[in-house]
């Protein structure tokens, strides 16, 4: 499964934290973002939009399977 990563938010300042692993990735400098509702997606500079939409179905399919793993726990009552 994909890793999970949390970034940080100051309230006050807006000044956002990401993880090194994060900006070892290519996270640094003006990244484009693609917010709706309840999501907001991250861009790496220089990544084509066709590239974005790949990307996109890999982490929809590995949700999905978080998700078969937290029902399958919960009816093993792992």
């Amino acid at each position: 499964m994909m890793a999970k990563f949390t970034i940080r938010v100051d309230k006050k300042t807006g000044m956002t934290y990401f993880p090194k692993e994060i900006r070892q990735e290519g996270f640094v400098g003006e990244i484009e973002g693609l917010p709706n509702a309840l999501t907001f997606t991250l861009i790496k500079p220089g990544t084509s939009l066709a590239d974005v939409a790949r990307s996109l179905g890999i982490v929809l399919r590995d949700i999905e399977l978080r998700r078969e793993q937290k029902n399958f726990e919960e009816r093993e009552g792992a």
